[in-house]
Protein backbone atom coordinates (compact mmCIF):
# COMPACT_ATOMS: atom_id res chain seq x y z
CA UNK A 1 0.00 0.00 0.00
CA UNK A 2 2.89 2.32 0.73
CA UNK A 3 4.18 1.89 -2.82
CA UNK A 4 0.85 2.85 -4.35
CA UNK A 5 0.73 5.96 -2.19
CA UNK A 6 4.24 6.95 -3.24
CA UNK A 7 3.31 6.40 -6.85
CA UNK A 8 0.24 8.64 -6.49
CA UNK A 9 2.33 11.34 -4.78
CA UNK A 10 4.92 11.06 -7.55
CA UNK A 11 2.17 11.32 -10.18
CA UNK A 12 0.66 14.34 -8.38
CA UNK A 13 4.08 16.02 -8.19
CA UNK A 14 4.58 15.32 -11.88
CA UNK A 15 1.15 16.81 -12.70
CA UNK A 16 1.94 19.83 -10.53
CA UNK A 17 5.31 20.30 -12.23
CA UNK A 18 3.66 20.03 -15.63
CA UNK A 19 1.02 22.58 -14.57
CA UNK A 20 3.72 24.98 -13.29
CA UNK A 21 5.67 24.57 -16.53
CA UNK A 22 2.49 25.26 -18.52
CA UNK A 23 1.84 28.43 -16.47
CA UNK A 24 5.45 29.55 -16.95
CA UNK A 25 5.11 29.08 -20.75
CA UNK A 26 1.88 31.14 -20.71
CA UNK A 27 3.56 33.94 -18.74
CA UNK A 28 6.56 33.89 -21.07
CA UNK A 29 4.22 34.01 -24.05
CA UNK A 30 2.35 36.98 -22.55
CA UNK A 31 5.63 38.84 -21.91
CA UNK A 32 6.79 38.11 -25.46
CA UNK A 33 3.48 39.34 -26.88
CA UNK A 34 3.70 42.47 -24.72
CA UNK A 35 7.24 43.13 -25.98
CA UNK A 36 6.11 42.74 -29.58
CA UNK A 37 3.18 45.11 -29.01
CA UNK A 38 5.50 47.59 -27.28
CA UNK A 39 7.96 47.35 -30.18
CA UNK A 40 5.20 47.97 -32.73
CA UNK A 41 3.93 50.94 -30.71
CA UNK A 42 7.46 52.38 -30.57
CA UNK A 43 7.86 52.04 -34.34
CA UNK A 44 4.48 53.68 -34.95
CA UNK A 45 5.40 56.53 -32.57
CA UNK A 46 8.78 56.99 -34.28
CA UNK A 47 7.20 57.10 -37.74
CA UNK A 48 4.61 59.58 -36.48
CA UNK A 49 7.32 61.78 -34.94
CA UNK A 50 9.34 61.71 -38.17
CA UNK A 51 6.24 62.67 -40.13
CA UNK A 52 5.40 65.51 -37.74
CA UNK A 53 8.98 66.78 -37.77
CA UNK A 54 9.02 66.87 -41.56
CA UNK A 55 11.26 63.86 -42.12
CA UNK A 56 9.13 62.50 -44.95
CA UNK A 57 10.27 62.33 -48.55
CA UNK A 58 7.77 64.96 -49.65
CA UNK A 59 9.85 68.16 -49.79
CA UNK A 60 6.71 70.27 -49.86
CA UNK A 61 5.30 68.87 -46.63
CA UNK A 62 4.25 71.41 -44.03
CA UNK A 63 4.48 70.88 -40.29
CA UNK A 64 3.20 73.24 -37.62
CA UNK A 65 5.66 71.72 -35.14
CA UNK A 66 8.95 72.55 -36.83
CA UNK A 67 10.65 74.93 -39.19
CA UNK A 68 10.33 72.39 -41.99
CA UNK A 69 7.52 74.57 -43.30
CA UNK A 70 10.44 76.06 -45.22
CA UNK A 71 10.77 74.45 -48.65
CA UNK A 72 13.68 72.02 -48.71
CA UNK A 73 16.24 72.07 -51.47
CA UNK A 74 18.87 69.70 -52.71
CA UNK A 75 22.33 69.93 -51.15
CA UNK A 76 24.49 72.77 -52.42
CA UNK A 77 28.14 72.74 -51.47
CA UNK A 78 29.47 71.46 -48.21
CA UNK A 79 27.65 71.47 -44.91
CA UNK A 80 29.20 73.80 -42.33
CA UNK A 81 29.88 72.40 -38.87
CA UNK A 82 26.76 72.20 -36.74
CA UNK A 83 26.90 75.04 -34.21
CA UNK A 84 26.23 74.81 -30.50
CA UNK A 85 23.24 76.99 -29.60
CA UNK A 86 23.48 79.19 -26.52
CA UNK A 87 20.03 79.66 -25.08
CA UNK A 88 19.23 83.17 -23.81
CA UNK A 89 19.50 83.93 -20.07
CA UNK A 90 15.89 85.16 -20.15
CA UNK A 91 13.10 83.87 -22.37
CA UNK A 92 12.70 86.21 -25.34
CA UNK A 93 9.66 88.48 -25.30
CA UNK A 94 10.66 90.21 -28.54
CA UNK A 95 12.68 89.19 -31.57
CA UNK A 96 16.43 89.47 -31.04
CA UNK A 97 18.93 88.93 -33.89
CA UNK A 98 22.58 88.49 -32.88
CA UNK A 99 25.36 88.44 -35.51
CA UNK A 100 27.73 85.61 -34.58
CA UNK A 101 29.81 85.93 -37.77
CA UNK A 102 29.51 88.86 -40.15
CA UNK A 103 28.66 87.90 -43.72
CA UNK A 104 29.65 89.69 -46.91
CA UNK A 105 27.86 91.00 -49.96
CA UNK A 106 24.30 92.15 -50.34
CA UNK A 107 22.03 92.24 -47.28
CA UNK A 108 18.88 90.14 -47.76
CA UNK A 109 15.66 92.10 -48.34
CA UNK A 110 12.00 91.11 -48.55
CA UNK A 111 11.55 89.20 -51.83
CA UNK A 112 15.13 87.85 -51.83
CA UNK A 113 15.79 84.12 -51.56
CA UNK A 114 18.30 82.80 -49.06
CA UNK A 115 19.75 79.33 -48.69
CA UNK A 116 20.65 78.48 -45.12
CA UNK A 117 21.53 75.76 -42.67
CA UNK A 118 19.97 76.01 -39.23
CA UNK A 119 19.52 74.34 -35.88
CA UNK A 120 16.50 75.13 -33.71
CA UNK A 121 16.10 74.61 -29.98
CA UNK A 122 13.58 75.48 -27.30
CA UNK A 123 14.68 78.73 -25.64
CA UNK A 124 13.43 77.38 -22.30
CA UNK A 125 15.58 74.26 -22.04
CA UNK A 126 17.83 74.06 -25.12
CA UNK A 127 16.22 70.85 -26.40
CA UNK A 128 16.84 70.59 -30.14
CA UNK A 129 13.80 69.99 -32.33
CA UNK A 130 15.13 70.43 -35.87
CA UNK A 131 18.41 70.74 -37.78
CA UNK A 132 19.20 71.01 -41.48
CA UNK A 133 22.83 70.19 -40.65
CA UNK A 134 21.75 66.66 -39.70
CA UNK A 135 19.91 66.27 -43.02
CA UNK A 136 22.89 67.63 -44.97
CA UNK A 137 20.71 69.96 -47.07
CA UNK A 138 20.24 73.70 -46.69
CA UNK A 139 16.77 75.17 -46.92
CA UNK A 140 15.59 77.83 -49.31
CA UNK A 141 13.46 80.71 -48.03
CA UNK A 142 11.96 83.57 -50.01
CA UNK A 143 11.56 86.38 -47.50
CA UNK A 144 8.06 87.81 -47.44
CA UNK A 145 6.46 84.74 -49.03
CA UNK A 146 4.89 83.66 -45.74
CA UNK A 147 6.42 80.17 -45.86
CA UNK A 148 8.20 80.50 -42.51
CA UNK A 149 7.41 81.73 -39.03
CA UNK A 150 7.27 85.48 -38.45
CA UNK A 151 10.50 85.39 -36.43
CA UNK A 152 12.33 84.13 -39.53
CA UNK A 153 10.51 86.51 -41.91
CA UNK A 154 11.63 89.51 -39.88
CA UNK A 155 14.86 88.18 -38.38
CA UNK A 156 16.49 87.20 -41.67
CA UNK A 157 16.03 90.59 -43.31
CA UNK A 158 19.51 92.14 -43.46
CA UNK A 159 21.54 88.91 -43.20
CA UNK A 160 24.47 88.38 -45.58
CA UNK A 161 25.94 85.33 -47.28
CA UNK A 162 28.64 83.68 -45.20
CA UNK A 163 27.22 85.10 -41.97
CA UNK A 164 26.02 83.19 -38.96
CA UNK A 165 23.15 84.62 -36.90
CA UNK A 166 21.25 83.69 -33.77
CA UNK A 167 17.50 84.35 -33.72
CA UNK A 168 15.82 84.43 -30.31
CA UNK A 169 12.12 84.35 -31.14
CA UNK A 170 9.20 84.92 -28.75
CA UNK A 171 6.38 82.38 -28.78
CA UNK A 172 3.92 84.62 -30.67
CA UNK A 173 6.41 84.99 -33.54
CA UNK A 174 7.10 81.22 -33.59
CA UNK A 175 4.55 78.43 -33.30
CA UNK A 176 2.77 79.74 -30.20
CA UNK A 177 3.92 76.95 -27.89
CA UNK A 178 7.03 78.60 -26.44
CA UNK A 179 9.96 80.75 -27.51
CA UNK A 180 12.56 79.32 -29.87
CA UNK A 181 16.23 79.96 -30.56
CA UNK A 182 17.88 79.27 -33.91
CA UNK A 183 21.45 79.53 -35.16
CA UNK A 184 21.42 80.07 -38.94
CA UNK A 185 24.34 79.86 -41.40
CA UNK A 186 23.53 81.89 -44.54
CA UNK A 187 24.88 79.97 -47.54
CA UNK A 188 23.68 82.43 -50.21
CA UNK A 189 21.45 85.45 -50.82
CA UNK A 190 19.78 85.74 -54.24
CA UNK A 191 18.17 89.14 -54.86
CA UNK A 192 14.63 89.20 -56.24
CA UNK A 193 14.47 89.78 -59.98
Amino acid sequence: MGTAKRERQKANRQLRLEELAKQARKEKSKRFGFRIALGIAAVVALVGAIYLLGGGDDDKSVSAATTTTIASTTPTGSVPPKPVVSIPAELPTELKVTTLTEGTGVAAQVGDTIEAHYVGVSSADGVEFDSSYDRGSPISVTLGAGSVIQGWEEGLVGVKAGGQYQLDIPSEMAYGDGPLTFVVDIMSVTPAT
